[in-house]
């Protein structure tokens, strides 16, 4: 990619969030700062959260949390994936107690967990599993299932160990979907993670978005919500370096280069 090409790509990642800076300092010429305060006043106390160790522990509690939670979603969620596709029976029984599960509000299990659970961390790191595992485990039977018939038929001609098998066809013929249900459940965790904190813990990004609603500070409240919105910056990015060099091999169409 040549320099000019890499710099208009930055310019149209970057014109929708000063679009929406450009506004919201608009707004807050005309609206009291309560209600919109200076993007100087958001950023500079974005900056402090992160440059002060107790605020920025705050911070790295609730990514702990999610992390956390979809890892444990994810594995869970995979293992229940691998055993219903190998045995259409229990896929049968199990698929109406996914959706059941999955159809049941964030904040519900968050009252759950509260009643159920002493602990914080129990608390959270179980809403974290029940809302992320039904999609996660759909995700993956899906792309589970979607594996070319031929292609397997081809692989077990050479009579590969399951080892083998798994590493050859069945994890490169399923990341693209793995990554993609990596994306999708990042931007559900971050959204419920700070639900249970708002209710259910006394630390973390919903903890302290909470003190700033008590507070009635917007400057605060914005700070800590872009905070989370930085997390998943992060980790989408992260995922989306993985994404390239490892299906690298996929063909790009000239017209997109």
């Amino acid at each position: 990619m040549t320099p000019a090409a890499w710099l208009l790509r930055m310019a149209t990642v970057a014109l929708p969030f000063v679009v929406v800076v450009f506004a919201w300092q608009i707004a807050s010429w005309l609206l009291p700062p309560y209600i919109a305060p200076p993007v100087a006043a958001v950023f500079g106390r974005a900056l402090a959260i992160l440059l002060h160790w107790p605020t920025l522990a705050e911070v790295l509690a609730t990514v702990a949390r999610t992390l956390g939670g979809l890892v444990g979603a994810f594995l869970i969620g995979a293992a229940l994936a691998a055993a219903m596709g190998r045995m259409t029976p229990l896929a049968r029984a199990v698929t109406p107690l996914l959706t059941f599960i999955q159809g049941i509000p964030g904040l519900s299990w968050v009252v759950f967990a509260v009643i159920w659970f002493k602990g914080t961390e129990t608390r959270i790191f179980f809403i974290m599993v029940l809302t992320g595992l039904p999609a996660f485990t759909f995700q993956m039977l899906d792309a589970y299932r979607s594996l070319s018939r031929d292609l397997v038929e081809m692989v077990l001609s050479f009579r590969p160990h399951r080892a083998q098998m798994l590493r050859v066809l069945i994890l490169p013929a399923m990341l693209p979907e793995i990554l993609t249900a990596w994306k999708i459940n990042l931007g559900n965790a971050s959204r419920v993670v700070v639900l249970a904190e708002l209710v259910g813990a006394t630390s973390g990004v919903g903890y302290e978005l909470m003190q700033q609603q008590q507070l009635f500070d917007m400057a605060g409240a914005v700070a800590w919500t872009l905070q989370l919105v930085l997390f998943v910056l992060v980790v989408q990015g992260l995922i989306a370096l993985i994404e390239r060099r490892a299906l690298r091999y996929r063909a790009v169409s000239e017209r997109q280069a």
